[in-house]
């Protein structure tokens, strides 16, 4: 029994270490103040896709922001340069963005899609799937980030 909490410890304390390396890619902080110039009472859809950080990246965090870059780069450019779909890049450690953190409740690494649509705003949290999935097997993130996408912006 004593060896199995070890190795759960163990685990755990390897992961949080991992997730507070400096990441290579550091992205653009996006400020959350532009997010208020949307219109929420629109009858196209908007999508917003969030990715949250900390300072310190681990290698998950990175690959998650590069999948989601690498899926609106080739599938959605013109929905990006007409605004329907807008990508913001979060730094939880920034105390301008606390607000935005807290309504997302992002207190780590994240990913979340929000749809606005006639005042209503819908969200998904993907930060699951992209840990599960943007590393080791992205094309199976890009296929989940790029399902919830379409979805949002057909209704």
């Amino acid at each position: 029994m004593k060896k199995i909490s070890f190795v759960i410890i163990l685990t755990g304390l390897m992961f949080f270490v991992a997730c507070q390396q400096n990441g290579e890619n550091k992205a653009k902080n996006s400020d959350s103040t532009s997010v208020a110039t949307i219109d929420s009472n629109t009858t196209t859809p908007i999508v917003l896709v969030y990715n949250f950080y900390s300072t310190h990246r681990c290698p998950s965090c990175i690959a998650i922001e590069n999948a989601t870059i690498k899926t609106l780069d080739s599938l959605y450019a013109e929905q990006v340069k007409n605004g329907q779909i807008k990508r913001f890049s979060i730094n939880i450690d920034d105390a301008a963005n606390a607000k935005l953190c807290e309504k997302y409740q992002a207190f780590g690494s994240g990913i979340f899609v929000t749809q606005i649509l006639k005042g209503k705003e819908n969200t998904v949290d993907l930060t699951g799937d992209g840990f599960k999935f943007a590393m080791n097997k992205e094309e199976k993130f890009i296929e989940i980030l790029k399902s919830k996408i379409d979805e949002f912006l057909k209704q």
